[in-house]
């Protein structure tokens, strides 16, 4: 009997073994046969990457959501399910939680910008736009920041609106309105510009014992005190339709102008706006090459103005009516 204990003990052990590599090879098989997979560890990693990354693992990425974090860079993995290490079935869905960077930054410096530029970077830091106020200012250029509140280099939460101060330019100069009244049209609008005023309105005003083309009337008068960029209105003195001999009762025609530079070597600096519907329109603002002709089409249902100017310099206006 004591000699059957051995074999006995040796038949166990033999079966556990063989049971043993059995079962692993059994498992082995079904894992393959699963097509399974090892979890990446993913967190720390940038978005993007971890998107390319469980795609081509055959997995599928869930965003649970996003949150601030001191250590994790925004747009990088905070955390992640199933764990690194885990082997799962391909298909499987593996979930994620996304970093939105610190709570907490640095005031970026907005002073010496555009409201635009200011834009985008506060967008970029989760800011928004607070309320804007606007001042003369006497060196910083129109629609440029001169201050913002919080101060640049401040720690600030994120989502806050920092408040901006925006320049207007500097304050325009009080003016003696000068009198147009007796200029031809080129002349008062030569003037206009000199002052930096803006012609809003050129009304045509028939008087036949006057010259055609010269300025009976000026809103604001003579002597009047004004600001620089101040509009200014003008009656001119030209036959209407219902005075021309030609008109047609009731028609409404469009009109065309041109305008053919002169023969020459150097291109010029051409500009052309059309005045019509109480808007200036630049219509043509370029370098034109000698002998090259411009064709303006000007609607005929309004009263519309052409000024031509060569070189920043007026050379030539017209009335359509």
């Amino acid at each position: 009997m004591i000699r059957l204990i051995p074999k006995f003990i040796a038949l166990m052990i033999a079966f556990f073994v063989i049971s043993g590599i059995s079962t692993y090879f059994t498992i082995s098989y079904f894992i393959k046969n699963e097509k399974t997979v090892v979890v990446p560890d993913l967190v720390s990693e940038d978005i993007i990457y971890v998107l390319e990354l469980l795609t081509n693992f055959g997995l599928n990425t869930k965003v649970k959501g996003s949150e601030y974090s001191q250590d994790i860079a925004k747009n990088h993995i905070i955390y992640q399910d199933p764990k690194p290490g885990e082997v799962i079935k391909k298909g499987r869905d593996v979930r994620i939680i996304i970093s939105k960077g610190t709570k907490t930054l640095s005031m970026p410096n907005l002073r010496g910008l555009n409201l635009q530029q200011a834009q985008l970077i506060l967008d970029k830091n989760g800011l928004f736009e607070g309320s804007i106020s606007k001042t003369f200012h006497s060196t910083v250029k129109k629609n440029i920041i001169i201050s913002q509140y919080p101060m640049p280099g401040g720690e600030i939460v994120r989502g806050v609106s920092p408040n901006l101060l925006i320049s207007m330019g500097q304050r325009p100069r009080e003016l003696v309105m000068p009198d147009m009244v007796g200029l031809f049209l080129d002349e008062a609008v030569l003037a206009a510009e000199k002052n930096n005023l803006v012609v809003d309105s050129i009304k045509p005003v028939y008087h036949e014992n006057k010259p055609a083309n010269i300025i009976l009337n000026q809103e604001p008068p003579p002597g009047y005190h004004i600001l620089e960029d101040n509009l200014i209105n003008l009656e001119v003195n030209r036959k209407t339709a219902r005075y021309q001999t030609n008109a047609i009762p009731g028609s409404k025609k469009n009109a065309l102008f041109r305008y053919r530079l002169l023969p020459g070597y150097l291109k010029q600096h051409i500009r052309v706006e059309l005045r019509a519907f109480d808007t200036t329109f630049i219509i043509y603002d370029e370098l034109m090459e000698p002998e090259k002709e411009i064709w303006v089409v000007v609607p005929g249902y309004t009263v519309s103005v052409i000024f031509l100017y060569q070189n920043n310099d007026l050379i030539m206006s017209e009335i359509y009516d």
